[in-house]
Order: C-alpha cells, then sequence, then structure tokens
C-alpha cells in the first residue's frame, strides 16, 4: 500500500472510533453484598465484571449475577486446594 492509502485507512478508522465512542450510552453496573447459601458473595447487576472476575482464582465463586441470585442457581465452587507443606 502506498503512503496515501494507508492515511486514509487510519482516518476512517479514526473517525469509526470517535463514532462508536461518541454514540455509546453511559454504561453503570451495581454490586451489593448479599449472603447466598450461607456464603458472602457480591452480586453484580452487570454480567461483564463477573465474567472478569471468574478469570481471576481467588474470586471465583465469589462474584454471581443478579440473574443467577434470583433463579437461585450460583456458580459450583472449586474444591479448596491444599497447600503443600515445605
Amino acid at each position: 500500500m502506498n503512503r496515501k492509502s494507508t492515511l486514509r485507512t487510519v482516518k476512517t478508522s479514526l473517525i469509526v472510533l470517535v463514532a462508536m465512542i461518541l454514540s455509546s450510552s453511559n454504561a453503570s453496573a451495581e454490586k451489593y453484598k448479599k449472603i447466598v447459601n450461607g456464603k458472602a458473595v457480591v452480586v453484580h447487576t452487570n454480567p461483564i465484571p463477573v465474567m472478569l472476575h471468574r478469570m481471576v482464582p481467588p474470586q471465583y465463586g465469589r462474584h454471581v449475577t443478579q440473574k443467577e441470585v434470583s433463579k437461585g442457581t450460583s456458580p459450583k465452587t472449586l474444591a479448596a486446594s491444599s497447600v503443600s507443606k515445605r
């Protein structure tokens, strides 16, 4: 590609990016603590933070969606790994 077409591609990409940012709505998510099945969990109204928290091993099972709480389902927690003695 020559320089002109590269600049045109970059310019178009930036315009599309700015248009997407300006047209996006202000999304909000709330979180609160709740006792579910005898365990304290953090309930999120948006599922995206829950997915991100579940990727981090110590947070697995502690973060649930509001939909899971209302249905009475919660993610199965992994068995606690035993700490090896050195």
